[in-house]
């Protein structure tokens, strides 16, 4: 939306630069995305947001202003004359949902020629083009009171007014001077043998005025938003007037903008006013009553406003204020707010006014409970040392097709009673679907060697409510090698939240193969393992997937406080183990032994190669393990690391099942 300062002046007095009205404007949420000189005027382009239909006219930016500075505006309303009336012709609502009201006056004798200045610089400034003095006149009102206006040629038009909706086939051509194929869903304004406009959109090119015309019938009229929405959509085309009968327009203004527009046009077209109808009623804007707390106020804003500057801010702003107490006072918002329905909508234009700045910057308790910012802190650390693993994050849809869950096997889910696609109408129960989404959209893109996480929520059916938790996912593709880091990744995860008493057990789960879940003081908080290759397939996925699932509040409550313990200063000394176990045996018991045998002298242990050769039984594996000695007070030995190290060997030879190479 572009406006001119020189016609905001009109209303309002401006004595700071222009510099500091584009402040004070964006601090008071108008934001100014430019502005710029010219000649002797200043333009500005300001974002509107769908809420604020009253900055759509320079009445209503002019009343922002002025709330900005502590002024008031000058508007001059006009006193509205609907004599004689209009016995020409009828005006026939068919429907007073899709227009509830509906003005027509009739001008005759006018004198259509080019615009004088201020008008065409008027409009110019403001981004519309100059057509012809009528024409720039409704535009013209349009922008001073935010009202869209149509003027036809009276003289095309035949017998009645009607507005309905379009027959299916009816065929519309535009000012624009294009075709289209009109339907149902379409509002049109008609008279007894023709379409003369799309209604609250555009007019037709068989009654545009032109500079043969002499009398003019003048349109203004309330549209319903939706109505316009849908029509302006099924023909393909945007204007000013759709862009704000969309977002509404003020009732209240309508027969000034109707007005105003005739009695410019018997002034500019020495032309004179012939006669006035209207159908429908006037919607009434209805008087809102919100009660507000002051206490209530600044806790909210978590700032400490007094009381004179919350009633001076509201004032400006147009509220009508009762008796002012502390404990509870009754406002009503301006009638032409109509986006103030609650309390929160008063806490939002009282510290819009006075300053965002006021403020306090802090950390976000959400919902002020502690174990949910304890949550939110561990989700953070969490993240960030995925991060440092070399793990990328994504960050996929919460809300996915029905069909592709159900052919994971997955039916627990949530599902939204009012999709806007058939293709995302559920709520998710797992990570999963939009991890390998992801994967997919990289491999197809000749990326290799993937490793991703996700921190999101999941979403579930229980008894009698639903439940959102929040989930953990690793993803990585590639090499079977793969799944063993993903496997070093949970370990090391576990190990930074000094989580000490979990285990890796071999359990079947749904869709993966050589899979295992993650068990933490006998509670399963999680699995790992490889996606099963028809549902690979099935997805069109081309490398073999591993994948990992956690339950972030499981691992939250298992989690134990940090112990540090200082560096050694003494060098590490390392030696290597080849060993095979039978498939009944387990790293983990190995490395028990190990850990005992070794005591305070074992810094880690390692696999730092795998074998599988004819020497070795085909129910056994075989690798070797590196394992590090340090002491905290001095230097080992050759001869002590020797002797710890002899031991193990001894000990791991002894176990049944375990055969040292």
């Amino acid at each position: 939306m572009r406006f001119s300062l020189n016609f905001i002046k009109e209303f309002l007095r401006v004595d700071v630069s222009a510099q500091q009205l584009a402040r004070l404007l964006t601090m008071a949420g108008m934001e100014v995305e430019c502005f710029q000189r010219q000649a002797q005027d200043w333009i500005f382009d300001i974002e509107v947001t769908s809420n604020r239909y009253d900055w759509l006219s320079m009445v209503g930016i002019a009343r922002e202003i002025a709330a900005c500075m502590g002024k008031k505006i000058k508007v001059t309303y006009p006193t509205v004359i609907r004599r004689p009336v209009l016995g020409e012709r009828n005006i026939v609502i068919e429907d007073l949902g899709d227009c509830p009201f509906y003005i027509g006056r009739s001008i005759k004798n006018v004198k259509v020629t080019t615009s004088q200045h201020w008008l065409k610089e008027r409009l110019l400034r403001s981004g519309i083009n100059s057509i012809n003095n009528i024409v720039d006149i409704t535009n013209y009102c349009m922008l001073k009171w935010g009202n869209p206006l149509h003027a036809f040629d009276e003289d095309k038009l035949e017998g009645n007014i009607y507005i309905r909706r379009a027959k299916k086939g009816e065929v519309f051509i535009g000012i624009d001077a294009k075709e289209r194929q009109l339907e149902r869903e379409n509002l049109v304004i008609a008279d007894e043998k023709k379409v003369i406009a799309i209604a609250g959109v555009m007019g037709a090119k068989n009654t545009e005025v032109d500079e043969n015309t002499k009398n003019i019938f003048l349109e203004a009229a309330i549209f319903s938003p939706l109505t316009v929405r849908r029509s302006r959509r099924r023909v393909g085309v945007d204007t000013e007037s759709s862009y704000r009968f969309e977002r509404r327009v003020n009732p209240d203004y309508i027969e000034y903008a109707s007005y105003e527009a005739h009695k410019l046009i018997a002034r500019e077209a020495r032309a004179a006013f012939a006669g006035y109808r209207r159908a429908g009623r006037k919607p009434l804007l209805k008087k809102k009553k919100i009660t507000v707390s002051l206490p209530k106020l600044n806790s909210y804003l978590g700032v400490d406003f007094s009381k004179t500057q919350v009633k001076k801010a509201l004032r400006s702003l147009g509220f009508k204020i009762g008796k002012f107490s502390k404990e509870k006072t009754v406002l009503h918002p301006p009638l032409f707010r109509f986006d103030i329905q609650r309390e929160v909508d008063v806490y939002e234009e009282v510290v819009r006014l006075l300053g965002y700045e006021k403020i306090i910057a802090r950390l976000p308790f959400l919902n002020s409970e502690v174990r949910a910012a304890a949550l939110y802190e561990f989700k953070k650390e969490l993240r960030s040392l995925l991060a440092m693993l070399g793990l990328k994050e994504v960050i996929t849809y919460s809300i996915e097709a029905e069909k592709d869950f159900a052919d994971l096997g997955e039916h627990n889910w949530v599902k939204i009673l009012n999709p806007l696609r058939a293709q995302e109408n559920v709520l998710r129960p797992s990570l999963l679907l939009g991890m390998m989404k992801g994967i997919r959209y990289n491999l197809n893109r000749n990326q290799k060697n993937l490793f991703f996480f996700e921190i999101a929520n999941v979403y579930c059916k229980e008894k009698d409510h639903f439940s959102e938790l929040p989930k953990l996912s690793l993803g990585a593709s590639g090499a079977p090698e793969s799944i063993f880091y993903l496997k070093g990744v949970l370990e090391h995860i576990l190990g930074y939240f000094h989580i000490e008493n979990f285990e890796f057990r071999e359990q079947s789960v749904g869709n993966f193969t050589n899979a295992l879940k993650i068990i933490i003081q006998g509670k399963e908080v999680g699995f790992l393992g490889k996606l099963d290759e028809n549902v690979r397939k099935a997805f069109d996925l081309k490398e073999d997937i591993f994948f990992s699932a956690l339950d972030i509040t499981l691992l939250k409550s298992a989690q134990k406080e940090k112990l540090y313990e200082p560096f050694s200063s003494y060098p590490v000394i390392w030696r290597d183990i080849s060993i095979a176990f039978h498939k009944s045996r387990s790293f983990k018991e190995a490395r028990q032994i190990i850990k005992t045998q070794a005591g305070e002298y074992l810094l880690d242990l390692q696999i730092i190669d795998v074998y599988k050769g004819k020497d070795i039984p085909s129910d056994s594996f075989a690798f070797t393990l590196r394992i590090f000695y340090q002491s905290q007070k001095k230097t080992l030995t050759s001869e002590e690391v020797d002797c710890l190290h002899n031991a193990i060997r001894k000990k791991l030879k002894d176990e049944e099942g375990m055969i040292l190479r």
